[in-house]
């Protein structure tokens, strides 16, 4: 989280000891912690399976009831009352997509393993538990879903060089490893109370606290840790941006659909006072109490809010995990899309910033974010331009897919060798030895665990003010304006205050907690509130557990934790109290609260438990791509060549329309060097573009 007046002497992070990156197709329940504590575990020792008369006659009620279902959940996109209206702050926060007919038979076949396993759930939870986990065999032959076992094969051409851009045929051995539409995976089985679909409760079988409470409370304790230790080379916006871009590649998060697309389906009344008598059944909306210092005095007692779909396509019986939209590679396939973005040269279509134009139908993307990506897309555009200027012959097809690929290298290098070792500082950095083989065995996967807690360590930083450069000044404007109009924003400003911004490190923001997504800074939503509450539909464990993991896995010392004080090696007192107010127990801690670890290794930017996860998440993107481009047989010497030379300092000379570009970007305060001299050396590279 935070950089506060003494770092902790730490045993070190040994993250060269996380050899194992496979991701379960269905995990068990994690029992070490108990092993350890002596924490009782939920169904230990109950052996039943579920009991039915007839599993056909049961399958086909699923399915009927899934059809009815989707038919009925389909129909509020014809009535206006049940969507948000344009006129509202979150319109488009929670929009969702169109399916296409593939989709929405996927859509249906996850509906109906749901509703089958709701169902058996509320007979009796255990016997479900030991149908999920595979202990039941019986269970399982009789209830085939064989109407779901559809599954398309693919003859993948070990000879194609080129990347398909739905990650299809990535993997030689397992064509739909990694492509678009799979579901997230978890380390370890997810702790919904019935082990399906309802929420976790906690130690005694209450409801956990109010989502909003909790996070309101931790704002105003953080501003109570007074002393603290700022470095000088304070890690830049233009990180946090970076960030936001690397996640939208390898995670498209997508609320739960209907047939056609929409800005987000109601929960709330417009005015936020209470439940929508309009509620469309997709929707899960927030409950803000009375007293709540921002929203009590707006009247406001309610935040819309849209579960994230489920994907289990093929109707498996095993524990519900959330649809990947994205390919998990790290390829751009948020800018590339479905290939379908080139105009009649072989170019990217480009919108603000000079970003792709995929990002348009993006609604909750900040100027910022566009004009990182369009650094990308002009590159891949400029490389089309060189290798066309060569009078060359080559087949339109080759010509788009080398510069693609020589675009992706260039991202993928600095990925591992810039911002994560900015990240992570030299000693985190090389503790996790990112020096791998392509395995041809490893899934890319990404994990919900790290998407849905430790992978928001980046939205703490958020501060209430982005910089604009403006006749040599800095110019500060609320956040909340670079979410919308982006026309009105000089992009080669809003890049050159992004290098002068540092991230939020005293408290957590207005913004954050108040008025994510707002369009007038009154009436907005709390951005730290979606990530719990995501987490809390994902089924995530209590946070001891996966501590227990990480230091496990990663061979550091393991505690139990009887009591809230024996939470001090993890949190600051001024914490620690927030979650005695709330929490019956330390067990029932939500696992987001990892991003607040006072443990923060000496010159890493993360807590030590989100590294470890940040770790283990991008060795197993790097490690399963066969595309990678540090072993890619299929790039030439050139492009190799251009890929080791092509930096974010030089994409910024070339393609940000600035004059002087930081030597180092990801921290404020940078020596300065001349684009144009940037740009000089780049001339000099100029014919290899006529050998990708």
């Amino acid at each position: 989280m935070l950089r506060f007046i003494l770092l902790l002497n730490l045993s070190l992070i040994v993250f060269a000891y996380f050899d194992d990156l496979h991701l379960p197709d269905n995990p068990k329940h994690y029992n070490e912690y108990s092993r350890q504590c002596h924490v009782p575990v939920k169904c230990a020792s109950d052996r039943r399976c579920p009991e039915v008369y007839d599993w056909k006659d049961l399958e086909r009620w699923a399915q009927q009831e899934a059809y009815s279902r989707f038919e009925w959940e389909s129909s509020f996109t014809d009535k206006p009352c049940s969507l948000i209206s344009h006129s509202e702050y979150d319109y488009n926060l929670f929009s969702t997509g169109a399916l296409s007919s593939d989709e929405e038979i996927g859509v249906k076949n996850t509906m109906t393993t749901d509703i089958l396993l709701e169902y058996l759930a509320s007979g009796a939870k255990c016997p479900v538990r030991n149908l999920l986990e595979g202990r039941c065999p019986n269970v399982s032959r009789a209830l085939s879903l064989e109407e779901c076992q559809h599954q398309r094969l693919y003859k993948c051409d070990p000879n194609y060089p080129y990347r398909s851009y739905n990650g299809i045929c990535n993997n030689l051995q397992h064509a739909t490893w990694g492509q678009a539409g799979n579901p997230m995976k978890l380390e370890i089985a997810p702790c919904f109370d019935d082990f399906v679909s309802k929420q976790r409760r906690s130690s005694t079988g209450r409801t956990l606290p109010n989502n909003r409470k909790v996070i309101s409370d931790i704002q105003r304790a953080l501003r109570n840790i007074t002393a603290r230790h700022v470095s000088d080379e304070m890690f830049s916006i233009f990180g946090l941006m970076f960030a936001e871009f690397a996640t939208s590649d390898m995670i498209g998060r997508v609320m739960k659909r209907a047939r056609n697309s929409t800005g987000g389906f109601r929960g709330c009344r417009a005015d936020g006072k209470g439940i929508s008598p309009y509620q469309a059944p997709l929707t899960a909306p927030l409950t803000v109490l009375p007293d709540d210092s921002n929203y009590g005095p707006k009247n406001v007692e309610c935040l819309n809010f849209s579960p994230i779909e489920n994907a289990n396509d093929q109707c498996d019986l095993r524990y519900p995990t959330k649809r990947n939209t994205a390919t998990s590679y790290l390829d751009l396939s948020a800018m590339y899309g479905n290939g379908d973005q080139y105009d009649e040269n072989g170019k990217l279509k480009t919108s603000y910033c000079g970003a792709s134009a995929t990002f348009d139908r993006n609604h909750v993307i900040s100027i910022q974010f566009m004009a990182i990506a369009g650094l990308f897309a002009q590159l891949h555009n400029y490389c089309i331009d060189r290798v066309r200027s060569c009078g060359q012959e080559s087949k339109e097809e080759d010509i788009i897919e080398k510069c693609r690929s020589l675009t992706i290298g260039v991202y993928q290098r600095i990925v591992y060798d810039e911002w994560l070792y900015s990240l992570f500082g030299d000693d985190l950095f090389q503790q996790c030895d990112f020096n791998c083989k392509y395995d041809e065995n490893l899934e890319s996967s990404v994990s919900s665990t790290y998407t849905n807690a430790p992978g928001r360590f980046q939205h703490i930083w958020i501060p209430d003010h982005f910089s604009l450069s403006e006749g040599g000044k800095q110019v500060l404007k609320p956040v909340f304006e670079f979410f919308h109009n982006f026309g009105s924003f000089d992009c080669k400003s809003v890049l050159e205050g992004m290098f002068n911004d540092s991230i939020r490190v005293d408290t957590l923001s207005e913004t954050l907690i108040n008025t994510f997504f707002t369009d007038d800074g009154v009436h907005g939503h709390c951005l730290l509130c979606l990530d719990l509450e995501r987490g809390r539909d994902a089924g995530l464990c209590p946070l001891v557990l996966y501590k227990h993991y990480f230091d496990r896995i990663s061979e550091n010392p393991t505690k139990c934790y009887e009591s809230f004080d024996d939470l001090n090696d993890i949190f600051y007192e001024e914490l620690i109290n927030v979650f005695k107010k709330h929490y019956e127990s330390p067990f029932d801690l939500d696992a987001l609260f990892l991003i607040f670890e006072k443990e923060i290794p000496n010159g890493a930017f993360m807590p030590r438990t989100v590294a470890a996860s940040t770790c283990l998440q991008f060795k197993n993107l790097k490690c399963s791509d066969r595309f990678f481009y540090s072993w890619n047989q299929f790039l030439t010497p050139a492009q190799k060549e251009l890929i080791n030379s092509i930096d974010m300092v030089t994409l910024l000379a070339m393609f940000g329309g600035i004059e002087q570009v930081p030597r180092n970007p990801w921290f404020i305060n940078s020596e300065a060097i001349y684009a144009n001299k940037i740009k000089q050396e780049m001339n000099s590279k100029h014919h290899l573009f006529c050998s990708l």
